[in-house]
């Protein structure tokens, strides 16, 4: 939201704006934030409506295609479900944005034989892959997935990985484009395509929390797959599919890893793969009636998971979700409907706040705060604010009084509110 808002009042992001965002993920906040504004409503009903969309798009990809041994319409039920194991699965992300595209390119990737290769819709399905790329950069690694599809379902291997390869780069040329005409292109390289590689994990909760959430989900992932690769489909063309589904799982956990900051929204990367081996030992298990008592405890497991606050609150069912929910400390609200900028990684001031500058990424905007000895990193903050001056600053980095020797000038305008972190611009 805090991004979307930024861009709606006319800012171009990664000259303006500076976030590593990719940048189609936040046209479609500046999307919704001209069109709707600050409505969190809005928000999770569209999440709710890309989870639906997702899940009856794979499941029209299974029957139609035959891909699994019965026609049904368990794979969407099983996405569903799992789906929604966790109330921050169906929040508005830009890694659920780009999966969309995903499981939409994924019945362009596997073209039955008898059809052999058909050139627009190989330049369809990379055209997808990279529209994912554009909201979430990790799934750039799809291109991986992509290849071993083409490999398994195509006549011409070479020929078909460069149409979809054309189809995959063709987004990208756009948006370079873009950003070479509004000066942004060094910005959006830097803070965007080479940002995303550093592999370094950060827990948004705790370890043992999210394996209180995920460990069903996973072991039923687990289960499933090891029974389907005992039970192996015989047709020749479903044997391509399993194999495929099989390469998702590690393109989809490199996903996870390279995304850096690990939280039940990375299990969506592996959703797919359930509904497909899921439904799999469904429709396979030899032992019919078990199917439907051991489906109505997951299923009941899935909903105290989802409503884990309605359980007697005890060290097993309690889960730290501070990281991840808006807190309504006094502080947050000592300032309200302003343009503020906050010196810290704490983003719960803008709950009832504006941002000001372009800093509304603490990780990006140390390359210019944590530099304030050298002459350029305190002019080009002095640049920053000048241009768009923020009512407050949040000094939670305690920056303010090197800022106010080293840029007298402009930061001689905020005055201390009773010592505190509150720094008040003066008329």
């Amino acid at each position: 939201m805090v991004l979307g808002e930024r861009l709606s009042e006319g800012f171009i992001l990664y000259r303006d704006v500076y976030d590593t965002t990719a940048p189609l993920a936040a046209s479609f906040f500046w999307l919704l934030d001209f069109a709707f504004g600050r409505n969190v409503l809005v928000y999770r009903i569209l999440a709710g409506v890309l989870i639906f969309g997702q899940g009856m798009r794979l499941n029209a990809t299974f029957n139609q295609q035959a891909l699994l041994p019965d026609k049904s319409y368990l794979p969407a039920l099983l996405y569903f479900v799992f789906g929604s194991i966790f109330f921050e699965l169906d929040t508005l992300s830009p890694l659920l944005i780009g999966l969309t595209f995903i499981v939409f390119a994924l019945p362009y990737l596997i073209n039955p034989p008898k059809e052999n290769t058909s050139n627009s819709r190989l330049f369809k399905g990379g055209f997808l892959l990279g529209l994912a790329a554009l909201c979430h950069l990790p799934f750039l690694l799809f291109i991986v997935f992509a290849f071993f599809a083409v490999t398994l379902f195509a006549f011409n291997t070479f020929r078909s990985f460069l149409l979809l390869l054309c189809g995959f780069l063709f987004p990208y040329a756009v948006v370079f484009t873009f950003f070479l005409y509004t000066a942004a292109l060094p910005n959006f390289i830097e803070y965007n395509l080479l940002s995303g590689w550093k592999f370094y994990l950060d827990l948004v909760l705790p370890p043992l929390d999210l394996l209180k959430i995920l460990a069903i989900p996973f072991l039923l992932l687990a289960y499933t797959v090891f029974f389907a690769i005992v039970h192996a489909p015989g047709l020749n063309y479903q044997l391509k599919f399993f194999q495929l589904m099989l390469i998702w799982l590690p393109i989809a956990l490199l996903t996870a890893i390279a995304s850096q900051n690990i939280s039940t929204v990375s299990w969506l990367l592996f959703l797919p793969v359930l509904a497909y081996f899921g439904t799999f030992f469904l429709l396979r298990s030899a032992k019919a009636w078990i199917i439907e008592p051991l489906f109505l405890v997951l299923l009941g497991l899935v909903l105290l998971t989802r409503y884990h606050q309605l359980l007697p609150q005890t060290k097993y069912t309690q889960l730290n979700i501070s990281q991840i929910t808006v807190h309504q400390d006094a502080r947050y609200h000592a300032v309200k409907n302003a343009r503020i900028l906050v010196l810290g990684d704490d983003y719960n001031y803008y709950a009832v706040n504006q941002a000001a500058t372009p800093y509304i990424n603490w990780q990006l905007a140390q390359e210019d705060f944590g530099q304030l000895d050298t002459y350029y990193a305190v002019f080009k903050i002095v640049r920053n604010i000048t241009a768009s001056r923020p009512d407050y600053i949040v000094d939670e980095a305690r920056l303010m009084p090197q800022l106010q020797h080293k840029a007298p000038l402009e930061f001689s305008r905020y005055r201390q509110i009773e010592k505190s972190q509150f720094y008040e611009r003066i008329p």
